[in-house]
């Protein structure tokens, strides 16, 4: 999916998590890897995936609450693992075989911070 089509005027896109190069040894999810979407912007985190039958999930990111990220022991060696981004009315977001999945968090993190300075 072309992300241009997808932000609004003056949203910025500051990170774009990729898959994991694991990710496209299941076969079964091919597609899916292959059309999967994943962005940071300065208003909301967007997940979309699929290619006939679209999902498309975003969150306001005022309003994530958590990000769990979960590794195993080759997800640690290869640094790869699975990204549960909670929000505010908007329930959890899983993302499969995310590369660098703790800079995902550090970004999203912040960016809230960011959002969060009010001049004194």
């Amino acid at each position: 999916m072309i992300i241009s089509k997808i932000i609004a005027p003056g949203e910025t896109i500051i990170y774009q998590p990729r898959l994991s190069k694991i990710a496209y040894l299941h076969l079964g999810s091919l597609i899916r890897n292959l059309t999967t979407t994943i962005f940071v912007s300065d208003k909301r985190f967007f997940h979309s995936h699929g290619w006939l039958h679209r999902h498309a999930h975003e969150i306001v990111i005022s309003k994530v609450e958590s990000i769990l990220v979960e590794q195993s022991f080759m997800g640690r060696i290869f640094n790869y693992g699975n990204i549960k981004v909670s929000g505010t009315g908007a329930g959890t977001i899983v993302l499969r075989y995310i590369k660098r999945p703790l800079e995902f968090q550090r970004q999203v993190r912040a960016i809230q911070g960011a959002g969060n300075d009010t001049p004194a």
